[in-house]
C-alpha cells in the first residue's frame, strides 16, 4: 500500500541499534513526544523499550490529533492526511516515517499557533491539558451566535483579513484566514473550546468586519500591518516589529561576515532573513572558519611587521593584516564564501550537512539538531530557489499566486532590489501589455536608496517564510527586463498549466503506470 520494498530495508539497523539514540533523547525531563494519534505510535516506542532493557521512560506525550479536534472544531475528520490539508500542508511521502514526522512537525507548529493566539496557552503544560478539555456550548455562546449570525452569514470562503469591533467599533482583534468564512464561525461554532482570554473578548464583538485579498499571502502581509498600526486589545503577538537577522558581507578591501538586523544601501551585501538570530551567528561563525575570514573589527592596514592574533594560531584566520595571505587571496576567500552562502544545495547546506552527521556519529544529537535547524534557515531564506549568488539588494522578483479562482486570476508581488514594490490581482486570460509596462517601469527605475523601514523588513519575512512553506504553488520570474515580456506569458502559462492537473494521489510515492509492465 505504501510502496515500501524488501530493497528499501536492506541493510538497515537493528531495532536495538535504531532505538538506542531514541532513547538517548527521550531521557532528557525536557523532551515531548508528540505524534499524531499519540497512543499508536508510542505504543511501538514502549515496546522497543522494553525489548532493550525493560525500562520505559516517563516522556511528556502530545497528540496532535488531539489537539486538532480542539482547535479545529469545524472539521469533520482528523486524521493526519485531512488536518494536513487544512492546515495547507504538503506531506512529502504519506505513511512514511519521515514524511509523516516532517508533516506532523508542521501541522504542531500552527496548532501552538493557533492555542497560544485562540486560547491563551502560555506553557507546555497549557498546551497538554487542552488536548483533554471537554467542548461543551454555554448559553451565552449560543446568544452571541445569533447576535452575530448577520456577519457570520455573509462571511465569504475567501482568503482575507477579519475584525471583531466593539460596541463603538474599536478594534478587539485582527486575524488572517485563508477562509474568512470557516475561519470566523470557529470562535462560534456550537461546541467552542476557547481559553479566558478569548471567552473575555467575545463578550465584547458586537461587530464583524472583513477585507478579503486574493491569497494566504496578501491576508498575512495585512494582518501583520494592521496589527501593528491598530494595536488591539486582544492580540498577544505580532503587535511589534522584531527586526529578522542577516548575514552581512561588508564593502571594504578586506571584507568581513557579520550578523545585522538591518538592510541598507551601503555597498554591502546582505543575506536572509533568518528567523533566529542565534542560527545566523552559528552560521556566521562557521563561515568564517571553512573560509577563513576575519572576524576583527574595523578596517585592515596590513603590515609585515604586525603579529598575528590568536585567531591565526588556531587557523581560524590566515593573517592577511600580517601579510601572510595576498589581498587577492583573501578576496577569493570571500568570493567562494559568497557563492556558497547563496547555494542552498552545495554550499553553506553542504557544510551544515557534514558537520550534523558528524556531530550525529558523535551521539551529540542535541547539537546535531542545531546544525539541522540552521540547515532548514538556509534553505527557508532562499526566496529565489537559485544557485546564483543572489543578496537582498540583488534580489529582483516577480511572484505570481493562483486566487481562489485559479483558472482566471492571480495576485502577483512585484519585489525590486529586496522591496515589495507592488501587489495586485492580475487576470490570466486578458491583455498583459499593460501589466508588462507598468513592470518595465518599476524595474528599469532605479532601485530606491537607504536602510529598510520596519514594514520592509516584515515583508521581506513574511514573504520568504510563506514562500518556503508554498513553494510549490507559486511561480517565481527572476526579472530580465529585456525579457520581461516572455517571462510573465511563460509564468501566466505555468499557472494555467498548474490549474489544470489534479491534485497528486495521497499515495504520491506509487508510480500511476508500471513502466515494467511492457
Amino acid at each position: 500500500m505504501t510502496g515500501i520494498s524488501n530493497a528499501m530495508v536492506k541493510g538497515a539497523p537493528e531495532e536495538d541499534e535504531a532505538v538506542a539514540p531514541v532513547i538517548a533523547v527521550l531521557r532528557d525531563p525536557r523532551a515531548v513526544f508528540v505524534a499524531h494519534n499519540v497512543g499508536f505510535d508510542w505504543g511501538f516506542v514502549r515496546g522497543a523499550m522494553m525489548r532493550s532493557g525493560g525500562i520505559v521512560l516517563e516522556t511528556t506525550q502530545l497528540c496532535t490529533c488531539k489537539l486538532s479536534r480542539r482547535l479545529h472544531t469545524e472539521l469533520l475528520k482528523h486524521d493526519l492526511a485531512s488536518v494536513a490539508e487544512y492546515c495547507d500542508v504538503s506531506i512529502a511521502g504519506r505513511h512514511r516515517a519521515m514524511g509523516d514526522t516532517e508533516a506532523t512537525a508542521t501541522v504542531l507548529r500552527q496548532l501552538v499557533t493557533r492555542a497560544i493566539e485562540d486560547h491563551g496557552a502560555e506553557t507546555l503544560g497549557d498546551l497538554v491539558a487542552l488536548q483533554y478539555v471537554p467542548r461543551t456550548a454555554s448559553k451565552r455562546d449560543t446568544k452571541k451566535k445569533s447576535e452575530l449570525a448577520p456577519y457570520l452569514e455573509q462571511l465569504p470562503d475567501e482568503p482575507g483579513v477579519y475584525y471583531f469591533l466593539s460596541s463603538k467599533r474599536n478594534v478587539l482583534y485582527v486575524g488572517k484566514a485563508k477562509s474568512l468564512a470557516k475561519r470566523v464561525r470557529t470562535y462560534f461554532h456550537d461546541a467552542p473550546l476557547h481559553g479566558r482570554r478569548v471567552t473575555r473578548m467575545l463578550r465584547y464583538i458586537k461587530h464583524i468586519r472583513w477585507e478579503t485579498t486574493g491569497t494566504e499571502l496578501g491576508a498575512l502581509l495585512l494582518e501583520s500591518r494592521e496589527i501593528k498600526t491598530r494595536q488591539p486589545t486582544y492580540n498577544v503577538t505580532a503587535k511589534d516589529y522584531i527586526a529578522p537577522s542577516f548575514l552581512r558581507i561588508t564593502n571594504e578591501d578586506y571584507p568581513r561576515l557579520e550578523v545585522v538586523d538591518y538592510v541598507d544601501t551601503d555597498g554591502a551585501e546582505y543575506f536572509g532573513p533568518f528567523r533566529s538570530r542565534v542560527v545566523a551567528e552559528r552560521l556566521c561563525v562557521m563561515m568564517q572558519e571553512a573560509y577563513h575570514l576575519r572576524s576583527c573589527e574595523g578596517g585592515l592596514q596590513p603590515h609585515a611587521d604586525a603579529r598575528p592574533c590568536f585567531e591565526y594560531h588556531v587557523k581560524k584566520c590566515l593573517a592577511p593584516c600580517a601579510e601572510l595571505q595576498t589581498l587577492q587571496a583573501y578576496r577569493t576567500s570571500v568570493e567562494t564564501a559568497r557563492s556558497h552562502l547563496a547555494d542552498p544545495r552545495q554550499g553553506a547546506a553542504s557544510l551544515l550537512h557534514e558537520r550534523m552527521a558528524e556531530l550525529s556519529e558523535q551521539e551529540r544529537f542535541e547539537a546535531a539538531a542545531m546544525y539541522r535547524d540552521g540547515l532548514r534557515e538556509i534553505e527557508r531564506m532562499m526566496i529565489h530557489r537559485g544557485t546564483t549568488p543572489i543578496s537582498v539588494q540583488q534580489t529582483d522578483l516577480v511572484v505570481m499566486i493562483p486566487t481562489n479562482d485559479r483558472y482566471a486570476t492571480a495576485e502577483l508581488y512585484a519585489i525590486r532590489s529586496g522591496r515589495l514594490v507592488m501587489q495586485r490581482v492580475v487576470g490570466l486570460k486578458g491583455s498583459r501589455t499593460m501589466l508588462v509596462q507598468e513592470l518595465e517601469e518599476v524595474y528599469q527605475a532605479a532601485p530606491q536608496h537607504g536602510r529598510f523601514s520596519e514594514i520592509e523588513l516584515d515583508e521581506l519575512r513574511i514573504m520568504t517564510s510563506w514562500l518556503h512553506q508554498h513553494r510549490q504553488g507559486a511561480v517565481v520570474v527572476h526579472v530580465s527586463v529585456s525579457h520581461l515580456d516572455q517571462q510573465i506569458a511563460s509564468a501566466i502559462a505555468e499557472l494555467r498549466s498548474q490549474a489544470a492537473d489534479q491534485p497528486p494521489s495521497e499515495y504520491s510515492q506509487i508510480p500511476e503506470h508500471d513502466d515494467t509492465a511492457h
